[in-house]
């Protein structure tokens, strides 16, 4: 398999308070990713549970270990994670990301990712500034997870031979989760500017110490690609996969919105044939009631040697 499959979803707080009226449960979100056929998914608005919490699958079923990496686990999640090794046969581990507060128990960012196709080989939290004026920036503070996989490839050999080989793959995935638009759409607009600011300056950083296949994906909580955030992505060498302002959130509510992007380094082959693609329900109101208001969203990244398609100009 030459391409790795990396989404995000913002879960709407999972195993949160506010989520108890509707019918989310582990079962659909399982099955969901299962569907996507994802390597790897970063995830928002995920809520800490309490480490002696004892999870079951059902009431009188047997206890479930956690499948988190570090002391900070989420009981959906351990229970998702169960549920992928029992259907697709391959372990899940998951990362939950601490915020600015480094013990908020809500409201985090994770990543997730199939333990047999991909290894998380490196992390970082981004040095970034959470106060501009009187603006807070980054609540959910952005950290680099670097990933690697062995992959599979066809190549042509010094006899131009057709040969099956195994390579390493790499990339970068910086999880967002932006400054939300409650409490008015002015003044966050402005503050995602300024978070988007901060967040380039660093990436320099970023590439020398993690990987230069950069992917930053997740809820940008940004309006439209007009946004001064957006501007700024761009201007730091990124590709934003979302500029046509495909909706990717739905609420009764406020109707849709552009949520939920990616942006990819320009320049990298291995991006050449990356688009972002949503995954919604035609069931809007289902899709909110039993998964989250926000869709998944996903993209492909070619995983050739050295970045380089194998087939030298072959059509």
């Amino acid at each position: 398999m030459s391409f790795l499959q990396i989404a995000s979803w913002n879960i709407e707080h999972l195993s949160g308070s506010s989520r108890e009226a509707k019918r989310q449960s582990a079962f659909a979100l399982a099955d969901h990713i299962e569907m996507a056929g994802v390597d790897i998914i970063a995830l928002q608005e995920i809520y800490v549970t309490e480490a002696d919490e004892e999870i079951q699958l059902n009431d009188g079923g047997p206890t479930i270990s956690s499948s988190a990496t570090d002391d900070r686990r989420n009981a959906e999640l351990d229970v998702v994670c169960y549920l992928l090794q029992e259907h697709l046969g391959d372990p899940w581990s998951y990362l939950i990301l601490p915020n600015r507060n480094a013990g908020d128990k809500s409201q985090l960012c994770a990543v997730m990712w199939n333990a047999n196709r991909v290894q998380k080989t490196a992390h970082m939290k981004i040095d970034v500034p959470h106060k501009d004026g009187d603006d807070n920036l980054w609540d959910r503070a952005p950290h680099a997870v670097k990933f690697s996989a062995k992959l599979k490839v066809w190549r042509l050999d010094q006899d131009d031979e057709w040969i099956e080989t195994e390579v390493t793959k790499s990339i970068a995935l910086v999880p967002l989760h932006m400054k939300s638009n409650y409490g008015g759409v002015t003044k966050n607009r402005r503050v995602r500017g300024k978070e988007a600011k901060v967040l380039c300056e660093q990436l320099d950083e970023v590439r020398d110490q993690i990987d230069n296949s950069l992917i930053l994906i997740g809820d940008t909580n940004i309006l439209n690609n007009e946004e001064p955030a957006i501007e700024r992505f761009v201007d730091s060498g990124l590709i934003d996969l979302n500029n046509n302002d495909g909706a990717t959130y739905w609420s009764k509510q406020y109707g849709e919105a552009p949520f939920d992007r990616v942006f990819v380094a320009e320049g990298r082959d291995e991006f050449k044939y990356s688009r972002q693609y949503v995954l919604r329900s035609s069931d809007l109101a289902a899709h909110d009631l039993y998964l989250s208001d926000h869709y998944m969203i996903k993209l492909s990244v070619k995983a050739y040697l050295d970045d380089d398609d194998p087939r030298e100009g072959i059509q």
